[in-house]
């Protein structure tokens, strides 16, 4: 997973196309766009969020702005639309603030601890991304949940570790 940044683009209401074609025109000659998802841009770097930011404020067309965690296509994901999206190149973002990500330290417990903590888990978790090489998968959660899966980890006698809480 990778974080990036999401803006959106407000097209003010009875401007001319030539309009937002030289703003877009200027979006391209000065940021990095990694990814779109029709009003909104997805950027690699707060440099270029904060240049696009710029761009478009001067324009009167800036909207909203997210943290976005890039998503493997090798991840499962149930319900994408309440903490994510799939953009028009078909990849798969998370909004930061709606997800808590973690994975089960191997060093902990046993794999029939794991395994019980997991299928408690289960009902809670909201997508997985598998694990590579030997590692344990990373889980993702609703970002109320960390305290939950805390509990339920302790009282099987595992750890968690958080990659995005």
């Amino acid at each position: 997973m990778q974080r990036m940044y999401g803006i959106e683009m407000h097209v003010p209401v009875g401007k001319l196309p030539g309009f937002y074609a030289q703003v877009i025109h200027k979006i391209g000659d000065h940021v990095n766009v990694f990814d779109r998802d029709d009003l909104l841009f997805v950027v690699e770097s707060e440099e270029d969020c904060e240049q696009l930011s710029t761009i478009l404020q001067k324009s009167n067309m800036l909207g909203d702005r997210f943290e976005l965690l890039y998503v493997p296509s090798s991840a499962s994901l149930e319900q994408l639309q309440d903490i994510g999206f799939v953009s028009q190149n078909d990849r798969m973002y998370l909004y930061a603030d709606r997800v808590s990500c973690f994975s089960f330290d191997l060093q902990t417990g046993s794999s029939q601890d794991r395994w019980a903590a997991l299928e408690q888990l289960k009902e809670h978790v909201r997508g997985e991304i598998p694990g590579a090489d030997g590692q344990s998968p990373l889980y993702i959660l609703d970002s109320s949940m960390p305290d939950l899966a805390e509990g339920i980890a302790k009282a099987y006698q595992v750890s968690l570790q958080w990659l995005h809480r």
